[in-house]
C-alpha cells in the first residue's frame, strides 16, 4: 500500500513524514517515474510505504514541483493521499485540496497547525468542514505518535478502487468557481484571529531580511556558529575523543604486538586501516556540533529567510533564489546539492548551478580545515574558517557570472517561495536532522575511507615486484614522485601531500587518511607531523587548492547521470585549472606577509 503526502510548502509535511516513518526511510523510484523519492516504511503496517512529494500549490504544472507530483500520481498510482493542510492558511492551502480531489484518488485530510489556531482563539468547525469537503479530516496540533497512527488507521480504511479522472486543472472557468467554493465554505466553517506568530515574525523580517543588515547578519551568525565549533564546544569534545582514540588504539597494538600477530598484519591494522579511518573519525565532534547549530537554523524557519535574502544577489549572475537549495545543500554534500538542481525548471540555472556548487566547500573537507586552521591560524580558527568558505563561494559566484554574460539561453524559470513564521526549534526535530547529515557523512566516510587506506597502505608498502619495501621505494612512492612534479610550481613538492590530492578525489575525507597512512602518524602526532612538513605558505596554497578543485567521484557519477558525460569531463578538469591557478596565485604573487599578519 502507497500514500503520497502532499501539501503546500511548509505546511509541516516533513515534519508529520518523520513521525510516521520513524526515521525508517530511504530514497528510491518508482515504475514508469524517472524521479528519485523520499520513501518511508510505516511501522507495524506490513508492505505500507508514504511517499514524501515536494511541496507545492497547485497541479497546474507551471513549476517542476508541480510537474512532479503530478507525475506521480498518474503514473505510480498510490493507494490514498494524505493532503496536509495549514490550518492558519486555510483558504490558500483548500486549492490544492479540489485539485487533488478532482484527480478521483481516494483521499484524507491531516489538518496540521490546529494549535495555533486555538492559541490565537480561532476556531475551525472540523466536521462541518469534512462534510462540505466530503473528506475525512484528522487534526494535527503537535504531530505526536498517537496523532500520526490515528491519521495512519484513517489512510488505510479510506483506501477503495478508483479510476484517474483527467481533468483540465488549468480551465479559467474551474479556477475561479473553485475559489468561489473556498469562499463559501471557509465562510461556513472558520473563524479565524489575528496570528500573533505572523506578526511577530513579521518584525523579526524587518531586521534578519533587511536589504542592508540581512547579509551582515548571515554572516556574523555563520561565523558565532563556526566560533562556538571550532574554539570551544567541537575543540573540546575533540580533544576528548582523540584521547580515547588514542587509547583505543595503544590497547590494540599492544595486543597485536604480545600475542606475536604477523608484522605485516600488524602494519595493516595499525598503520593502513586505524590511522586512515580515526584520523576522520576524531573531527566527528566538529562535524556534528556545527550540523546541530545549521539543523537550528533549518527548524527555526531562518534558512528559508536566506533564500530571500540571497535572490537579490543570485539575480545578478542569472539566478533566482531558488538556487540557495542546491548551494546550503552542498555545505552537506554535493551528491543530494547535484541532484536538487533537477528542481530548477529553467534549463539555464540548472547549467550555472552546475557551475557553482562544486565551489561550495562540503562537510568531507571540514577535517582537513579543521586540523591546518587549527595548526597555522590558531588565533584566529573561527575567522579563517569563514574566509575559507567566503572565498569558494564569491569565486564560484564571479566565475559563474562570467559564464552567464556568455550563455545564449534564456532564463525561463519561476521562483516561488513563502516564507514561514519563526518558531522554537524543536529539540527532535533538530537531533534529527543533525543524524541524518551525520549518519550520510559517517556511510560515505567509513565505506571510501576503509577501502582507499587499504589501497594506500597496499601501495605504499610493496614494489612493483610485490616485496615488502620502505615508502621510498614503493609503487605508491614511484607514481606520487612523477606526480609532484607538476604541483612544485604551487609550493607541493612532496609527494605524499600530490598522492593525498590525488585519493581525495575518491572522497575528501581521503586525504587526511592518506597523510596519516603515509607519514605513519596517529592521531596524536599527525598535527605534529603536518606543522613539521608544511609551512606556513605552503599550508595556504594547499588548503587554496583543496576546497576549489576537482569534486569527489559520487558527485562526479551524479553530474554524468544528471547532465551527461561531457559536462562531468567539464566539470572535473574547470575545477582543477582553476584551482591550480589560485593556488599559483596565493604561493607566487599574494602579499604573503600581509596574509599571514592578517591571521
Amino acid at each position: 500500500m502507497i500514500f503520497a503526502l502532499v501539501g503546500n510548502q511548509n505546511c509541516g509535511k516533513t515534519t508529520i513524514f518523520n513521525q510516521i516513518t520513524n526515521l525508517k526511510q530511504h530514497v528510491g523510484n518508482f515504475p514508469g517515474v524517472t524521479v528519485e523519492y523520499k520513501i518511508g516504511e510505516i511501522p507495524n503496517h506490513q508492505n505500507c510505504q508514504i511517499v514524501d512529494l515536494p511541496g507545492l500549490y497547485s497541479l497546474n504544472t507551471y513549476t517542476h514541483e508541480e510537474v512532479i507530483t503530478k507525475d506521480f500520481l498518474y503514473t505510480a498510482k498510490p493507494d490514498v493521499i494524505i493532503n496536509v493542510v495549514d490550518a492558519t492558511n486555510l483558504k490558500r492551502n483548500l486549492y490544492l485540496t479540489l485539485q487533488l480531489k478532482e484527480i478521483g484518488i481516494p483521499m484524507i485530510i491531516a489538518l496540521n497547525m490546529m494549535d495555533d489556531i486555538k492559541k490565537n482563539k480561532g476556531k475551525i468547525n472540523v466536521e462541518e468542514l469534512s462534510s462540505e469537503l466530503k473528506i475525512p479530516i484528522v487534526e494535527l496540533s503537535k504531530v505526536t505518535k498517537d496523532e500520526t497512527n490515528e491519521l495512519i488507521q484513517k489512510a488505510i480504511k479510506n483506501k477503495k478502487r478508483y479510476i484517474l479522472n483527467n481533468v483540465n486543472l488549468q480551465n479559467k472557468d474551474r479556477i475561479f468557481s473553485k475559489y468561489r467554493e473556498i469562499d463559501r465554505i471557509c465562510s461556513r466553517t472558520t473563524k479565524i484571529e489575528r496570528n500573533n506568530k505572523k506578526e511577530i515574525s513579521y518584525k523579526i523580517d524587518k531586521i534578519l531580511t533587511n536589504k542592508i543588515l540581512g547579509i551582515p547578519i548571515f554572516i556574523c551568525i555563520m561565523f558565532l556558529i563556526f566560533y562556538l565549533t571550532f574554539n570551544m564546544i567541537g575543540d573540546y569534545c575533540t580533544d576528548l575523543l582523540n584521547y580515547g582514540i588514542e587509547i583505543t588504539q595503544n590497547i590494540l597494538e599492544k595486543i597485536l604486538i604480545d600475542n606475536g600477530y604477523n608484522p605485516l598484519l600488524e602494519s595493516l591494522i595499525i598503520d593502513g586501516i586505524l590511522n586512515g579511518i580515526c584520523s576522520v573519525i576524531s573531527f566527528l565532534p566538529i562535524i556534528v556540533t556545527l550540523y546541530f547549530f545549521l539543523s537550528i537554523l533549518e527548524d527555526s524557519g531562518y534558512m528559508t529567510r536566506i533564500a530571500f535574502i540571497i535572490d537579490k544577489i543570485l539575480s545578478k549572475i542569472g539566478l533566482s533564489g531558488k538556487g540557495i537549495v542546491p548551494i546550503l545543500l552542498g555545505f552537506g554534500c554535493s551528491v543530494p546539492a547535484i541532484l536538487s538542481i533537477r528542481t530548477i525548471q529553467s534549463e539555464k540555472e540548472k547549467n550555472l548551478c552546475l557551475i557553482l556548487v562544486p565551489f561550495i566547500s562540503c562537510s568531507a573537507k571540514i577535517p582537513i580545515y579543521s586540523i591546518f586552521v587549527s595548526i597555522f591560524f590558531k588565533e584566529n580558527p573561527a575567522l579563517a574558517m569563514t574566509i575559507i568558505y567566503i572565498i569558494g563561494i564569491l569565486l564560484g559566484i564571479i566565475i559563474t557570472a562570467i559564464l552567464n554574460k556568455n550563455s545564449k539561453l534564456n532564463n525561463d524559470g519561476t521562483f516561488i517561495m513563502e516564507i514561514p513564521n519563526y518558531r522554537m526549534p524543536s529539540l527532535k526535530n533538530t537531533i534529527f536532522l543533525m543524524w541524518n547529515k551525520t549518519k550520510d557523512f559517517l556511510e560515505k566516510s567509513f565505506s571510501i575511507i576503509f577501502v582507499s587506506s587499504i589501497i594506500i597502505w597496499f601501495l605504499k608498502s610493496f614494489d612493483i615486484n610485490m616485496l615488502y619495501v620502505s615508502e621510498e621505494k614503493s609503487m605508491l612512492a614511484g607514481i606520487g614522485m612523477k606526480i609532484s612534479n607538476f604541483f612544485k610550481p604551487i609550493g607541493l613538492t612532496d609527494w605524499r601531500i600530490t598522492t593525498a590530492i590525488i585519493t581525495g578525489i575518491s572522497a575528501k575525507e581521503a586525504i587526511l587518511s592518506t597523510l596519516s597512512v603515509l607519514y605513519n602518524s596517529n592521531l596524536s602526532t599527525l598535527a605534529e607531523t603536518i606543522n613539521i612538513i608544511f609551512t606556513k605558505r605552503v599550508a595556504l596554497s594547499f588548503i587554496t587548492f583543496i576546497s576549489l578543485y576537482t569534486p569527489c567521484i559520487a558527485t562526479i557519477g551524479v553530474i554524468k547521470k544528471e547532465f551527461g558525460i561531457k559536462k562531468a569531463i567539464k566539470t572535473v578538469f574547470t575545477q582543477f585549472f582553476i584551482a591550480y591557478i589560485a593556488s599559483f596565485l596565493i604561493y607566487h604573487l599574494v602579499g604573503w606577509h600581509f596574509l599571514f599578519n592578517f591571521f
